[in-house]
């Protein structure tokens, strides 16, 4: 965070610029590990059928390993969310701001309510993601 607000000061973009770069890594090791994980016959599969790196790609590869995406993907959203108050001290504003405003002025219903709204948030996002994941898992085992 304070690479970030040293070249961009306070405000929104520092936030959400460290939220982002915080967030990333997971993403792209978790779609890295779930490209990896499918299973090699498949893709022996599609080369002998004559499909293209492209093609196996995005008609095999990723198929088979969104449940494993989504779950990557679950991550992140925790990932981000986590940040949100650290980025409301610098000034990013949201829920993050509430939160900070709350325990530094001691309001605990403040503080208290912006935290629930964090949580609330998090849940929520969470089933989404869980629910899509579960879905193309179910796709997957029917094909």
């Amino acid at each position: 965070m304070i690479p970030v607000i040293i070249f961009f000061g306070i405000g929104v973009v520092p936030g959400t610029i460290a939220t982002v770069i915080f967030a990333m890594p997971p993403a792209v090791r978790l779609t890295e590990l779930a490209l990896r994980s499918v299973d090699p016959e498949a893709v022996e599969a599609g080369e002998a059928f004559g499909a293209s790196p492209q093609k196996i790609l995005w008609d095999v590869k990723l198929p088979l390993a969104l449940p494993s995406i989504m779950s990557g993907v679950n991550q992140v959203i925790m990932l981000a969310l986590s940040m949100v108050v650290t980025a409301g001290i610098v000034g990013a504003g949201g829920l993050g701001s509430v939160v900070y405003q709350g325990v530094t002025r001691l309001d605990i219903g403040l503080g208290f309510e912006g935290g629930i709204a964090v949580v609330v948030l998090a849940i929520f996002l969470d089933r989404i993601s869980a629910s899509l994941g579960k879905k193309a898992n179910k796709r997957i085992n029917h094909n």
